[in-house]
């Protein structure tokens, strides 16, 4: 029984390192596109993304800390590379598709991997509304990001 509980333990701790360290790389990321972005809204919310990226992924840090867990960054560029090239992919003519594209190619990132955690047993509720929290805002951060990109052509 004790072997499963270290199994299930191992299988979280992975995943929310996975976590952590996509959140890490993908408020660098961002951040550098923002700084591209000449509508002041938009680079503001894409700022603000990258800040709350940044801070979620200090939250899970305190938790796997509490939990006496290091961080990794071992997937890290991984992930973020096959988001760049989504977004080549599917960035297409029109204006603004690039931001488009980093945005659903992003979410569909965050969502799986935030579902990945939250499929597994958390035996600790105060990281599952830390986890299902987060990623409310991220959905809703990505959404706002594309309402803005609309609006400024």
């Amino acid at each position: 029984m004790q072997n499963i509980i270290e199994n299930v333990n191992y299988t979280l701790r992975c995943k929310l390192q996975i976590l952590v360290s996509f959140l890490s790389q993908f408020n660098m990321g961002i951040d550098a596109v923002a700084e591209e972005i000449d509508n002041t809204n938009l680079k503001t919310a894409m700022i603000a993304l990258a800040v709350e990226s940044k801070q979620y992924a200090k939250e899970i840090s305190k938790q796997l800390e509490q939990f006496n867990v290091g961080g990794s960054t071992e997937f890290t560029d991984h992930v973020w590379k096959q988001i760049e090239a989504g977004i080549d992919e599917q960035a297409g003519v029109t204006k603004g598709g690039e931001i488009i594209a980093l945005c659903n190619n992003s979410e569909n990132y965050f969502r799986k991997m935030y579902d990945d955690v939250l499929q597994e047993y958390l035996p600790y509720k105060n990281l599952k509304e830390i986890i299902t929290c987060q990623l409310f805002a991220l959905q809703s951060a990505f959404m706002k990001i594309r309402l803005l990109n609309s609006l400024r052509f």
